[in-house]
């Protein structure tokens, strides 16, 4: 300051050597970052708030680090560089992402050459599979969760957990988790843990000393389902195994065992493929062998029966060619008393009906021919039953053809069935069953010259032949029963005026429409 209160002013000159100076030391500070990266060339881009240069092979960067490469970044607020092993240490809030692989943790020590390295205190979340899919919020959100207190990073897509634990319920409170004092993971395959437990809701479940876990980018690979322990009034303590055998990406089965303490053990297995669009099918056996056993119920006891029986659920629809087709389904048990006392679903334990279906079409040109096989029985308690069906039922239809050049259409149907009727009341049966065959030609002449007026006239004939009667009772002699249907319907004549309603908000114009029909039928 000079006297007077007013500040001194720096010559014109020494202004600009100021201004040069300040500049020439910026440009300094850039060539000295160039030559940092220059000399770390596994290290990528990389932006700091500062470094220093602390030996000849060592370099630290300090201050909201990021380092960029093409395939991976790590950002820090601390990272040491050693040129000469290719490694760097980062501490303060690291975070390490590589592809859709994401780790945080409190320092970690890294090989750029080899892109391996340890983690401590970390948490990580990865992507299985090459597409993510989309979350409920239409965020993309990751597959499995993982922790440790030191976690290696052993190959591209390959991890090493020490005392933490992973799960795949990604949320922020997962269902499950499972820990263990060492987990490997490998990325779209599997997970191996020792010494693991598994957690639901935080509380321990079940231990196992070595369990293998499939992750794969699939949701599916070969092996054993996690056990199910249960307790039942009737079976007692029940244990569920079950083996799953992915065959491969068409194909895949599951095989099952569950011991019941009281009462005996069940096998059974499922079955599904998927062939392509159309052609898919799925079958699931059970069978269920039981020794007599006693249980107590409402303070009597009640005596169980030795007994076998089985169960079959499935369904196929398959396509054998271009013109012929398979569809079948099943829905068998063997024992209505074991149906409606272990099932815990309702719709299963109300269910009082056993199905098979099955059937074959083909198509050629206008012509279809089918056959099918139909069994329905329906109980009424657990001794009285009803049983309906067609075993078999062959159809042949053909379908409306012009005659030639005339303007006569022809079509027709035909049909063979063996009518499954009976009804059983303890150990009688009264059969009701007979065959029948049906026959459908029918002529259609259709008027349509004119716009006005339309007529359209058909005449069927009918023959249907039963092998059975009835005389009061039903009788082995045959019946036959034969009509002629003919029909005639008149359209018209029709009357259209159509009115311009330019200031009708609704339409600009409003068509009615007088259309009369009459129809004629006798039969």
């Amino acid at each position: 300051m000079l006297a007077g209160g007013r500040c001194a002013r720096l010559p014109p000159l020494s202004m600009r050597r100021l201004a040069i100076q300040l500049t020439g030391a910026w440009f300094l500070i850039l060539a000295l970052s160039s030559v940092t990266a220059a000399q770390i060339p596994l290290l990528g881009e990389t932006d700091s708030d500062s470094w220093e240069r602390i030996s000849e092979t060592h370099y630290r960067f300090i201050g909201q680090v990021e380092i960029r490469q093409p395939d991976l970044s790590l950002v820090a607020d601390v990272v040491d560089v050693f040129t000469d092993t290719n490694t760097l240490e980062a501490s303060g809030s690291v975070v390490f992402v590589q592809g859709t692989q994401r780790i945080s943790a409190d320092r970690i020590e890294f090989n750029l050459a080899t892109a391996t390295g340890v983690f401590h205190n970390a948490f990580g979340t990865m992507t299985l599979g090459v597409e993510r899919r989309p979350g409920q919020f239409g965020t993309q959100e990751p597959d499995v969760m993982f922790r440790g207190e030191r976690i290696e990073k052993i190959g591209n897509t390959r991890y090493k957990i020490v005392n933490g634990g992973f799960t795949t319920c990604v949320q922020p409170t997962p269902r499950w988790e499972l820990t263990a004092g060492t987990v490997i993971v490998n990325v779209d395959d599997y997970a191996l843990l020792t010494n693991s437990l598994f957690k639901v809701k935080g509380v321990p479940v079940l231990y196992l000393p070595v369990f293998y876990y499939p992750i794969n980018k699939e949701d599916r690979a070969t092996g054993l389902l996690i056990p199910q322990y249960g307790s039942s009034t009737i079976q007692g303590q029940t244990i569920s195994n079950a083996f799953f055998w992915a065959i491969n990406r068409s194909h895949d089965a599951t095989l099952l065992h569950d011991l019941f303490m009281r009462t005996g053990q069940g096998t059974g297995g499922e079955y599904r493929y998927v062939l392509g669009a159309g052609s898919e099918g799925n079958l699931r056996m059970y069978f269920l062998n039981e020794h007599e056993a006693t249980y107590a119920s409402g303070g009597q006891n009640t005596i169980v029966p030795a007994r076998r029986s089985y169960q079959f659920n499935g369904a196929a629809n398959q396509s054998l060619s271009r013109r012929l087709r398979a569809r079948g389904r099943v829905d068998y048990f063997s024992d209505i008393t074991v149906q409606q006392t272990y099932n815990t679903s309702l719709y299963e334990a109300s269910r009082r009906a056993r199905t098979i279906a099955m059937g074959l079409t083909g198509a050629w040109g206008t012509y279809t021919v089918t056959g099918a096989y139909e069994r329905a029985e329906t109980f009424f308690g657990t001794s009285s039953s009803s049983l309906n069906g067609a075993t078999p039922r062959v159809s042949f239809a053909r379908a409306e053809r012009p005659i030639g050049r005339t303007p006569v259409y022809f079509s027709m149907g035909a049909d063979y069935s063996h009518l499954l009727r009976e009804s059983r009341f303890g150990t009688g049966v009264t059969d009701h069953g007979l065959d029948r065959i049906d026959l459908l030609p029918q002529v259609r002449v259709p008027f349509t010259r004119w716009p006005f007026l339309t007529v359209n006239s058909s005449v069927l004939w009918r023959n249907t032949y039963w092998t059975e009667s009835i005389d009061r009772v039903q009788v082995p002699e045959g019946i036959s029963r034969r009509y002629l249907d003919f029909r005639s319907q008149v359209v018209g004549p029709v009357f259209t005026r159509i009115w311009d309603t330019p200031d009708n908000g609704y339409a600009e114009r409003v068509k009615h429409t007088i259309e009369p029909f009459f129809n004629f039928q006798r039969l």
